[in-house]
Order: C-alpha cells, then sequence, then structure tokens
C-alpha cells in the first residue's frame, strides 16, 4: 500500500511513544529524505523532533525557519502554536504571546492557540488576561451555562 507523505509522518508520530531517540531520529531522517533539504515541512517535522524529545532550545530556529520558508497556511498555524509552547517554556513568554495572537479565529487551531495564550499570559504575570482568554473560550462548548461564563469573560475585560 502507497502511502502519501503526510500518511507517513503521521504514522511516524502514532509509533512514536517507547522508541529511543536514536531510533526516533532515524526513522525521521529516512522519511524527511524524500523531500528537498531546507523544505518548510522538513524543518517543521526537525523541530518537531527536538520538542518531542524535550530539546526545546534545539528546535527554535528550524521552527522559526519553517515558518519564515513558507508552510502552508494548516502547518503554518501548528508550527506557531508549536513555537509559542517552546518559547514559554524557554521563558520567552512575549514572543510566545505574540505569535499565538497571529493566529486567526478561522484556524483550524484557533482554540489550541487560545489554550496555550492563556498559560502564555499566565506566566508573564497577566493572570486576568489568562482567565479571560481560557473563560472565552471555554464558553462556546458549556451545555448550560455558556452565556454566563462567556459575560464573565467581557467583564474581565472590562467590556461589560
Amino acid at each position: 500500500m502507497i502511502r502519501t507523505f503526510n500518511e507517513q509522518i503521521e504514522a511516524f508520530w502514532r509509533s512514536a511513544k517507547g522508541k529511543s531517540s536514536q531510533k526516533l531520529r532515524e526513522e525521521l531522517d529516512e522519511l524527511l529524505a524524500q523531500r528537498p533539504a531546507g523544505d518548510a515541512v522538513v524543518l517543521f517535522e526537525q523541530a518537531s523532533l527536538h520538542d518531542y524529545l524535550g530539546e526545546e532550545a534545539q528546535a527554535v530556529e528550524p521552527y522559526r525557519a519553517a515558518i519564515a520558508t513558507g508552510l502552508d497556511p494548516e502547518k503554518l498555524d501548528e508550527a506557531r502554536i508549536q513555537l509559542a509552547s517552546t518559547l514559554r517554556n524557554l521563558g520567552e513568554t512575549g514572543q510566545a504571546v505574540q505569535l499565538l495572537q497571529l493566529i486567526q479565529a478561522s484556524s483550524h487551531v484557533y482554540r489550541d492557540a487560545q489554550a496555550f495564550l492563556a498559560l502564555a499570559l499566565h506566566d508573564a504575570g497577566d493572570h486576568q488576561e489568562a482567565l479571560r482568554v481560557a473563560l472565552q473560550t471555554l464558553a462556546p462548548t458549556l451545555s448550560l451555562y455558556g452565556r454566563p461564563v462567556h459575560d464573565y469573560a467581557k467583564e474581565l475585560a472590562g467590556t461589560i
């Protein structure tokens, strides 16, 4: 069965748990050899592996290069979230907030970005805004109390 590159990458990540870092690097390198060196997807996947292995400092530059090189819009927002999370873990909360604020409400990962934005705002000391973002994002998913939670979020923002 012939699988697309994206399907192969998805399979790689699904099977990653429990493998040694050496094995993961070898498998990913083999998959990425199908694409040109310096390709945005190659850079993104390399950065993702660094993150997965707890090598956050090594993930930053490949993420930035992938974003600058030109990912498709779907992967671009994923890369922004992952880079922002990495930057947050490295103490660069201001940069993390800026990146996450670039993700538009129309993005397939907007709610995910809002969760990471709330974390980054909290780490930056802006606890009220972090809570507002979290509540504003959560409100539409609530079955009974969505409207009052939304109103409380607006109150935190001073817009009620």
